[in-house]
């Protein structure tokens, strides 16, 4: 009985208790950036993301509710040559008219150490999701109203089906695709 009492006094402590505290975060989107850097013909070259939408819910004291969701508009793909746009605009590539946007999604964070996290997340790319690790760093400023959250990971483009046709060779357009990040954050209002 007296074990009862305590559980049900400690389910309802727990109850009373304050939600999550970790922070929510708005972009600058005019000052944040999304890239990717591949190979062709041997060489390198870097495109970006135009359009991208981050939700961003970060605090280092409460990372069980962090959470990052980012849909991203592939038809902002840009690396500017316009022949190079077209193609990975086109079919056999992240095929737009098909699959307009992919996603970024978290599971769960840890901590690295000096700034430095980790979280694993799910990319979706031309309706193909795959696990994914992605380091990053979070850095908030003096005050703690902005922050910069950057970093990135590697992929390989035929996991997600990116490149069909004679495009799976390799040996024209790499197979491995660097994606990079940085966020300017600032503090949402509540």
């Amino acid at each position: 009985m007296r074990v009862r009492a305590t559980l049900a006094g400690l389910l309802l402590t727990l109850a009373a208790l304050p939600a999550s505290a970790a922070t929510v975060w708005a972009t600058d989107a005019a000052r944040s950036t999304l890239t990717f850097v591949a190979t062709q013909a041997g060489g390198e070259f870097e495109g970006r993301f135009r359009r991208f939408t981050p939700a961003i819910t970060f605090d280092p004291a409460d990372l069980a509710h962090a959470r990052f969701n980012v849909a991203i508009d592939a038809t902002s793909a840009e690396t500017g040559e316009q022949e190079r746009d077209n193609t990975l605009k086109g079919k056999d590539f992240f095929a737009v008219q098909q699959w307009p946007a992919a996603r970024f999604e978290t599971l769960a964070f840890k901590a690295v150490g000096n700034g430095s996290y980790e979280a694993t997340g799910r990319l979706t790319l031309r309706n193909v999701t795959r696990e994914v690790r992605l380091p990053f760093t979070f850095k908030p400023s003096a005050d703690g109203r902005t922050a910069v959250l950057a970093g990135g990971t590697t992929v390989q483009r035929l996991d997600y089906g990116v490149g069909q046709g004679e495009w799976q060779d390799t040996q024209w357009v790499g197979n491995e695709v660097r994606i990079r990040f940085e966020l300017q954050l600032r503090r949402a209002a509540p």
